[in-house]
């Protein structure tokens, strides 16, 4: 492992360089000790009981896996080898367009065959957008129990230029992850931040928080003892700095990627002691304390002079929004839908079954590697979305219609889409691949009239990672810039689907890259005939 082989000062003059790091996963389980405490608060009584057998993964040998750290427009040559057995696994890289390198996306049966039990695949991709970004395992439990690590891509216009992010004197990453209902920062349950603090200035150090969240479906507000917090980019995209207030707590939600920065509220004078250390406190939002997210590492009083921050509330940059997408060439609508069925259990006895979907279609991963096959007749045979004749799979007497969603959308097309969330008693995250997106409106009711939602076209945040909440919708705005197959990834499924992905298809067949000739296969396998067999 070279993990700081590309760790540097980022110079617009210097060429790219190629970045080599190998990762190793597995998969380990850890005996608690009964006897054994942690010494950080477990939440209120009544909390639910932590496991006694705990599953997590490891990256070269650690909870958590080591930060990548290059610079902007560097190549990145990664091999991943799977060491667990029986388990297939793939990573993806957020924030990424994957321009001509598609098939490195990490999305298995879509871009690449999954990578099998001891055996190795090389990510080879170019890192072209700065920012504080992930590399995960596919699946929701694989991202939220280990098998994922910090992606930092730095840019010489952010350490020289920018007029946010060139003043910092430094930076921190704070990874956030939930194993058994207990929090962990950097993969270390006792995890501290060190900072220096110059007595003779009295000033506090000009630091930059590079923080990444995955904790599944718990929320937790963030709080810094004696320090306010202000949000100067999300999904690594600036926002409008002068529009944005400093505030006591900062909402987090699963798949979060946000830089901060943190302030004293006041400023010792001269003479004054200075605290050796402050609480960073994480506190479950009170609707969900009670279904596994009452342990959190500290806990928090809630005041009423609090000040806080969602951060849809915040506004994106104003001159990142492109003056062409004020009108669009195509739209789409996707609503997300929840049913619950009767079911039968092993031995017939009587259950109930929760059905989710999007505009009808509960998602199924295909059977051939779509990238390398779009126009396989079996892949089409099990294709819906769009205007397509519905599938065998998909007849109106069934009760659900399982099969590979897929909405096309012309290379360069000017799109909006419209997520609709008609569930009353859920919040959605979902996760665009190879695009960033402006959410240019959102309205509560499932029901609302989308042509009255008000765009936002002058300051709108500039995301990959949108949360759609319960009985409500967004609108959203991009470019199709990247042709190639994308999933819009629902990420709180804990497998690899719950029903609720869709995948774009961006541009027609062949696509303006390269699959490389030897880029594996995943196909059925057939036996020999039986005449082969008597020879």
């Amino acid at each position: 492992e070279r993990a700081i082989s590309c760790d540097r000062a980022c110079n617009r003059a210097d060429w790219p360089r190629i970045c080599r790091f190998e990762l190793v996963v597995e998969k380990r389980t850890f005996h608690r000790d009964s006897a054994a405490t942690d010494n950080v608060s477990l939440g209120a009584a009544g909390g639910r009981k932590q496991s006694d057998v705990i599953a997590y993964y490891t990256i070269n040998g650690r909870y958590v896996g080591p930060t990548l750290t290059v610079c902007e427009n560097d190549f990145l040559v990664v091999d991943v080898e799977n060491r667990i057995p029986g388990e297939s696994v793939a990573l993806h890289w957020t924030g990424q367009s994957q321009r001509r390198t598609p098939f490195m996306d990490g999305v298995p049966m879509i871009t690449q065959c999954p990578i099998a039990s001891f055996t190795r695949f090389q990510y080879k991709f170019q890192a072209d957008r700065a920012g504080s970004h992930l590399y995960h395992g596919f699946t929701g439990a694989e991202r939220t129990e280990g098998l994922l690590g910090a992606f930092i891509v730095r840019s010489a216009f952010e350490q020289r230029q920018s007029p946010i992010f060139s003043t910092f004197g430094s930076e921190t990453v704070w990874l956030i992850t939930a194993l058994d209902g207990l929090l962990a920062v950097n993969g270390e349950r006792n995890w501290q931040q060190a900072l220096s603090f110059n007595t003779t200035s009295r000033s506090q150090p000009d630091l930059r928080i590079r923080l990444l969240y995955a904790a599944g479906q718990c929320r937790h507000w963030l709080e810094l003892e004696d320090h306010e917090l202000q949000v100067l980019a999300l999904d690594g995209n600036a926002l409008e700095i002068d529009a944005t207030a400093t505030v006591n707590r900062v909402l987090l939600h699963d798949g979060l990627r946000m830089d901060l920065s943190i302030r004293r509220r006041t400023v010792p004078a001269v003479g004054d002691k200075v605290e050796a250390d402050y609480e960073i406190r994480f506190t479950p939002v009170p609707a969900e304390l009670g279904s596994g997210c009452e342990r959190a590492v500290f806990r928090l009083r809630f005041c009423s002079e609090d000040t806080v921050l969602c951060p849809h509330d915040l506004h994106g940059a104003a001159d990142r929004f492109p003056a062409d997408l004020a009108t669009y060439d195509t739209r789409l609508e996707l609503t997300i839908d929840v049913r619950t069925l009767d079911a039968e259990g092993p031995f017939g006895e009587p259950g109930r079954e929760t059905v989710r979907s999007v505009n009808g279609f509960t998602f199924a991963f295909p059977s051939v590697l779509m990238l390398r096959e779009p126009a396989s007749d079996e892949l089409q045979a099990h294709t819906c979305g769009g205007r397509r004749s519905l599938p065998r799979s998909c007849h109106p007497l069934m009760a659900r219609c399982e099969c590979v969603h897929v909405e096309h959308i012309e290379a360069g097309h000017r799109v909006e889409m419209v997520l609709i969330n008609a569930d009353p008693a859920a919040d959605y995250v979902y996760h665009l691949h190879g695009h960033g997106v402006f959410v240019v409106g959102t309205a509560t009711g499932h029901g609302s009239s989308v042509q009255t939602v008000v765009r936002n076209l002058r300051t709108p945040q500039q995301r990959d990672t949108i949360v759609v909440r319960r009985d409500s919708l967004v609108v959203v705005r991009f470019v199709a810039k990247n042709a190639g197959l994308w999933l819009l990834r629902e990420i709180g499924a804990p497998s690899w689907s719950r029903g609720l992905d869709v995948v774009l298809n961006v541009g027609a067949h062949p696509m303006d890259f390269d699959l490389p000739s030897n880029f594996p296969s995943c196909r059925h396998f057939v036996g020999p005939s039986v005449e082969l067999m008597r020879n």
